[in-house]
């Protein structure tokens, strides 16, 4: 999938895929997911495994993280017919707009879907140490209140934290 085609979206460098069969599992998208799921709000990185050289930093936001020096971080954003974005903001820029959760202008997308009662996302992004090395990658989510676990096949675990935001940022529509 590495070699997948690919278009620029708007920001003038992210990329999505052109095909959709990139998104195939999107058939088994079962809609009971969104009652776990909230699509009104965006998921933001938490910081529960972050270090100083050999010491280890407190719980925090990843957008309060200012020990961290890379300022980017992290939000999922999901929609009610299946698909979802991952979007990155900077911890430098804490004025959100609408065009930060455009989906036409930025982020990587993926498509969730139901599969032995768990619920997996395949996420169109960055597969490799390049940035250049696009493909898609499975995910499992779990969610639990305004807490989301994502999974990434047992290697990394990464912990993310509902942050309701401004409805007029989120009225973008996500169709692939």
């Amino acid at each position: 999938m590495s070699c997948a085609r690919t278009t620029i979206l708007k920001d003038g460098y992210s990329k999505a895929p052109v095909n959709p069969k990139v998104f195939k599992n999107r058939v088994y998208f079962d809609k009971s997911i969104l009652t776990q799921v909230d699509t009104t709000v965006i998921y933001e990185l938490y910081n529960d495994n972050f270090y100083v050289g050999f010491e280890k930093q407190p719980d925090v936001l990843a957008r309060f993280n200012y020990k961290d020096v890379n300022t980017i971080y992290g939000v999922y954003r999901f929609y009610g017919n299946g698909c979802f974005s991952l979007f990155h903001l900077d911890r430098k820029k804490p004025e959100l707009t609408s065009q930060f959760f455009d989906p036409a202008y930025t982020g990587w997308r993926g498509v969730l879907y139901k599969k032995k009662n768990k619920i997996l996302g395949d996420e169109f992004t960055q597969v490799g140490p390049n940035s250049w090395q696009l493909g898609k990658q499975i995910q499992e989510f779990i969610f639990n209140g305004d807490t989301l676990i994502v999974d990434f096949k047992n290697v990394h675990k990464y912990t993310y934290i509902k942050r309701h935001i401004e409805p007029k940022l989120l009225e973008h529509k996500a169709d692939w």
